[in-house]
């Protein structure tokens, strides 16, 4: 995972309460989201992907991160895609199904949970991981 990415992933990790997070460093599976995370109730898994845009609308999927989330939005597991957009500050949740249209139409996908950076309500976006699964 690359400097800002990592920097998002303790970012996560220490604010993203009522569930336990584990980070995935992979070199054998590629594609595989960067962390799993087991939440207490009820008590299910999800994967996280994480990227960090700095500049432009294109979020940087690799083919095997696209093809993993669409195999897994197929079979119905739960995979996310969290997007730091630095240069729009916002913070932005996109579920599994739209991993596709994100690698291709980057900022124009509608996310379906998004926050001003700044002032995240880490509540709401386990809420709505939750609630996505």
């Amino acid at each position: 995972m690359a400097k800002p990415e990592a920097a998002l992933a303790k970012r996560v990790k220490d604010n993203l309460s009522g569930c336990h997070i584990t980070r995935l460093e992979s070199r054998v599976g590629l594609g595989i989201p960067d962390m799993l995370i087991a939440f207490k109730a009820p008590s299910k898994f999800a994967m996280l992907e994480l990227k960090v845009v700095s500049a432009g609308r294109m979020v940087r999927l690799s083919p095997h991160q696209v093809s993993f989330h669409a195999r897994h939005a197929e079979l119905g597991c739960p995979t996310f895609i969290l997007v730091d957009w630095k240069a729009k500050g916002e913070l932005r949740l996109y579920a599994n199904n739209q991993a596709i249209s994100l690698a291709v139409s980057g900022w124009i996908e509608e996310p379906c949970w998004s926050s001003d950076s700044k002032a995240v309500s880490w509540d709401m976006l386990r809420h709505e991981m939750v609630r996505l699964r």
